[in-house]
């Protein structure tokens, strides 16, 4: 079996750890770094095609949130085309709080991605499919929440 790259499992390893800080930041805009213009993302609630779906979908929250994400277990597979598909196993702690006092975990999800280089010949993510293994309801983003993918 042929693994990618040095190189490549850095700079994707990176790339998924702006898509949490992005998150986690609130920082959305950012994720027009992260995300393929056409980005395929599913998630929570249901299908969004675009960043700007996807950006609209983080913003659309209404009240404070505060969120750290996880990646681990990330497992790549060139896919012959030039994209790399991608396993991986994330976590994600929770609060409807600006200010939270405990720690809750929100979700623990299975991603599929799918990677591909951008015009500017850095990766992005061209599709996430995130399937939830464990999830505490009570944790999920506060009203105003679309059931578009946003986790």
């Amino acid at each position: 079996m042929t693994g990618v790259d040095p190189a490549t499992r850095a700079a994707l390893a990176d790339l998924n750890a702006r898509f949490a800080w992005s998150l986690d930041r609130h920082r959305y805009e950012d994720l027009r770094d992260v995300l393929a213009p056409d980005v395929h993302y599913v998630g929570a609630g249901g299908e969004l095609t675009g960043v700007e779906a996807v950006i609209a979908s983080f913003r659309a929250r209404t009240g404070p949130r505060t969120t750290r994400h996880g990646l681990g277990n990330l497992l790549l597979t060139p896919a012959g085309d030039g994209r790399v598909t991608a396993l991986s196993s994330w976590h994600t702690f929770a609060s409807n709080s600006a200010h939270p006092r405990g720690v809750g975990l929100y979700q623990v999800a299975d991603f599929a991605d799918v990677y591909a280089r951008g015009g500017d010949g850095d990766w992005r993510i061209a599709e996430r499919v995130i399937r939830p293994v464990f999830r505490e309801p009570g944790l999920a983003p506060g009203p105003g929440a679309t059931s578009g993918g946003a986790l």
